[in-house]
Parts: C-alpha cells; sequence; structure tokens
C-alpha cells in the first residue's frame, strides 16, 4: 500500500506528462540517500545525447568548479560539457533528503547565470533539478519522463462519461482567473483540442494536493453554460464544477497553461532574485517610447525571470531587450521588482 500511495501521489505532483508514473520498484531502486540510482542513470544518458555530437565526448565538471560550501549537503551531482561544444552543460543536482535549501543551490543558478543567457531549469519531484544549457534550449520534460519513466495510460479512474458527453457540444470557452476575464475561445479546431485533453484525463487516486485551482474554463452551447472546468496551475489536472472528489489529470501530451498563454495576454512566469545585497542607486535595464523602467538598486546580472512552460531562465534585462515579454506586463504585475518612470 505503501508503494502505491508514493507512484500515484508522484503523478499527481509531476504536473507534466502526468500519465507516466514512477518505476513500481521505485522503492527498491532507491538507496539509503534516497537516489534512484536507475532513473538517475537514465536521466544522465538522455541528457548527455542533447549535449553530443559524434565530434564529441562529455567532460566531467568538478562540483568544486560550482560550489566551494555546503557540498556536504550534497547528495548526488553530475555536470558534463561536450568536448568541441563547450556551451553544451548539463548539472545534475540532488540534496540530502531531496532538501531543497536555497543556500545549497544558489550556487547552481548563479554559475548558469553567469555563463549563459539563456538556460533550462527544470524542477519536478520526479527528478533530481537539471540545468542544461543547449544550442535550441528546448528539452521537453515530456520526453524525459517517457524516457526515463514507466507509462501507463491504462490506470485510474476515467472522467464520468456523462460529463464528456455533454461536453461534446461546447461552441465557446470562457477562460477565467478569479474573476477576471482572460479570453475566449471559438475556434472548432481549438475546441476539439481542448475536450480530447478533458476526455483523456484520469483521477489517478483519492490523495490530492491541498492547492486551489487557478483557473476557470467555462464551457458554452449557443450562450448555455454546459459546465465549468477547473484548471490547476500546472496545467495537467482539472476538475469539472459539478463533480466532488479528487481532481483529474490529463493524459495525453496538451498542457492547458500553453492553451491559456495562445489564447489570452496571461503569461506564466516567475521572477526570481538572486542579489543579497546592492548599490541603492536605482538601475535603468530598459526604455521605450514612452517610460523607462529600472530595478530598485543595481542588480540586472540578478534579477531572473523563468517562464515555467519551457522551464526557460534568463535574466530579466535580457527578457525585456529581446521582447521576450513586455515591460509593461512585469511593471504592472511587479511593481516592486519593475519600477515604471515616464519620460
Amino acid at each position: 500500500m505503501k508503494k502505491i500511495f508514493l507512484t500515484t501521489l508522484l503523478c499527481f505532483i509531476v504536473g507534466i506528462g502526468t500519465t507516466a508514473c514512477v518505476k513500481e520498484n521505485l522503492e527498491n531502486d532507491r538507496s539509503k540517500d534516497g537516489i534512484n540510482n536507475e532513473l538517475f542513470q537514465c536521466l544522465e544518458s538522455e541528457l548527455g545525447g542533447y549535449l553530443l555530437t559524434e565530434y564529441d565526448t562529455l567532460v566531467e565538471i568538478p562540483l568544486s568548479e560550482i560550489k566551494g560550501k555546503n557540498n556536504d549537503k550534497i547528495a548526488y551531482y553530475k555536470g558534463v560539457y561536450a568536448s568541441n561544444h563547450k556551451e553544451n552543460v548539463y548539472v545534475i543536482v540532488y540534496p540530502n533528503n531531496g532538501t531543497y535549501e536555497a543556500d545549497v543551490m544558489n550556487d547552481f543558478d548563479n554559475y548558469f547565470n553567469k555563463h549563459f543567457s539563456v538556460y533550462q531549469k527544470i524542477e519536478t519531484v520526479l527528478f533530481p533539478t537539471i540545468y542544461i544549457h543547449t544550442q535550441e534550449n528546448d528539452i521537453n520534460v515530456n520526453d524525459l519522463i517517457n524516457a526515463c519513466l514507466v507509462k501507463n495510460d491504462n490506470k485510474g479512474k476515467d472522467l464520468d462519461s456523462k460529463v464528456i458527453r455533454d461536453l461534446e457540444s461546447t461552441d465557446k470557452i470562457i477562460i477565467k482567473s478569479g474573476e477576471n476575464l482572460l479570453g475566449e475561445i471559438i475556434d472548432n479546431t481549438k475546441i476539439t483540442k481542448i475536450l480530447k485533453a478533458i476526455s483523456s484525463s484520469k483521477q489517478l487516486g483519492i490523495a490530492c494536493l491541498s492547492d486551489g485551482h487557478g483557473f476557470d474554463l467555462e464551457m458554452y452551447d449557443n450562450n448555455r453554460l454546459i459546465e465549468t472546468i477547473y484548471v490547476w496551475g500546472d496545467g495537467k489536472r482539472l476538475m469539472p464544477a459539478s463533480i466532488e472528489g479528487c481532481y483529474y489529470t490529463i493524459s495525453n501530451e496538451t498542457d492547458l497553461r500553453k492553451v491559456i498563454e495562445d489564447e489570452t495576454d496571461y503569461v506564466f512566469y516567475s521572477i526570481l532574485d538572486y542579489s543579497d545585497s546592492c548599490d541603492t542607486q536605482l538601475e535603468l535595464i530598459y526604455e521605450n517610447d514612452k517610460n523607462k523602467y529600472f530595478l530598485n538598486c543595481i542588480k540586472s546580472d540578478k534579477v531572473m525571470i523563468k517562464f515555467m512552460i519551457e522551464n526557460r531562465v534568463m535574466s530579466l534585462k535580457y527578457a525585456l531587450e529581446n521582447h521576450v515579454i513586455s515591460a509593461e506586463k512585469v511593471a504592472s504585475e511587479y511593481p516592486d521588482v519593475l519600477i515604471k518612470k515616464p519620460k
């Protein structure tokens, strides 16, 4: 019973590729440090494949090159680069007992922040934390899950067939976050994609995380509200309002976060500030015809932005200068971070 509960709980938490569950012998594969050796070796092999060409070998990066202290808090570390493409790098790190403390992880963040304008940082309870930089920075977490974890689409309870039948007549979807209207979808192709994702969802157990949903998809037929689908912030968990109990998890490749981003102005991102202290003078990091945008002190090399769907990390300054996200959006949503001043 304990093993089944662990496997089910991990399926809930991952939030991406969520039909992928840890192998049933997970507990037997783990060492006394909590390390699943088979999983970690698979990740090393898969990640190495993204770095190499036929002319490369993998070269070890000593842990001492990244961290000078608190190394005793790290249970597992692997860092390599491609011999002829030194910009192709990955690092895998797992702290003791899976406890990710800031003083343990900051050195890894700072190492990648210093060496690369853009990189990927993959954080999920199914894996140790992965940092990786490649030319395209387009590693898909689903590919790692499918390669290194067992996928079993037959497990779990299907969504009520009556709910699925009722939703088939949907001709409009209104997307909300709380009371805020984000947008609507009327394109039949896009609606069909969402309906297939909802229909594929499975209830993977009775143990639910306590986090609440973040979005509502109101499903309409000729302006008649059929159903409201609650969607969690990982883009994979959902729950029809008409059903009680634990949420369901999408079992196909659809990530509803991507749907929301494509159809609205909403962007799944977070601001990461790695500064301990800084000169108190305002730092100008971006400007346009109308406004100037400042950090509250000189720390542009320490303020990063992470785009959650692609797991891409870059400096906020880089993101603004390269129009990855608008300064107006960040200033309105993080006014304490990015200060807007009219010219």
